[in-house]
Parts: C-alpha cells; sequence; structure tokens
C-alpha cells in the first residue's frame, strides 16, 4: 500500500515558502547594510522559490525538489549558527546577535529539514537512470 505524502509535501511548501517570504523580505534592509549579506538573502530566496515552486508544481512528490530544499535548509541553519558564533567576512564584517525573528526561522527551516529527509528517504527508486523523482 502506498503511503499518502501530500500532507508532508504541503509542510514542506509551507516551510519553504516561509523562508522565502522572511528572506526576501529582509534583503533590502540587509542589502543597505553590507551588500554581500543582502545579496546572500536575495539568493537565498530565489532559490528557495524555485525549489518550493518545483515541489509544489510536482504531480507526484519530486525527491530532487525536496533534496534541494534540504540541502538549502542546511545551509541556512548553518549560515545563521555560524553568524552568531562569529564574523564571517566578506559575507558579514560582524558577529550578529541572536534575534528572535531569526530563530524562529531557523526553527521552521529545521522543521522542514526533517520533513524533507522523511520525504527523501521514502521516495521510491527509480530503476532507469535519469528516471522520474
Amino acid at each position: 500500500m502506498k503511503k499518502d505524502r501530500g500532507p508532508e509535501r504541503m509542510i514542506l511548501v509551507a516551510a519553504g515558502a516561509f523562508a522565502v517570504g522572511i528572506h526576501a523580505g529582509l534583503a533590502p534592509d540587509q542589502l543597505r547594510e553590507w551588500a554581500p549579506l543582502g545579496v546572500s538573502f536575495v539568493a537565498a530566496a530565489t532559490a528557495l522559490a524555485v525549489a518550493v515552486a518545483v515541489l509544489a508544481a510536482a504531480r507526484r512528490g519530486s525527491g530532487r525538489a525536496a533534496s534541494a530544499l534540504a540541502l538549502l535548509f542546511v545551509g541556512l541553519v548553518v549560515g545563521y549558527v555560524a553568524t552568531r558564533v562569529a564574523a564571517l567576512p566578506p559575507l558579514d564584517p560582524d558577529r550578529e546577535p541572536l534575534d528572535a525573528l531569526g530563530a524562529a526561522t531557523t526553527a521552521v527551516e529545521a522543521a522542514g529539514l526533517v520533513v524533507a529527509l522523511r520525504l527523501i528517504r521514502r521516495q521510491p527508486q527509480s530503476s532507469t537512470p535519469g528516471g522520474n523523482q
């Protein structure tokens, strides 16, 4: 019996969309404050938006889109933690303080990562090269 992965896929889409909104919303302020950091927010929002759109549009759960979101979430979670531990020039010249919005966003991204990993693990394996994931 095939298990319905629709709810997990929708949770992953929601977590990704939330992250898109936060990063896109913060990008203008980050660009004014420190351009390289602002560019990274724009890049993150863009990459997340593409992965979320592919996952949402897929007829079945897309293993590649879930994998892309998992990788993006790993990078964002690690990036947030790293910038709270140390300055990372040229990306961010100063060590950043913990903030409620950043911590909440990182928690959503970490939860999205868990859901993405569950979906990836449950994807049927294609027996043909270039098979649809």
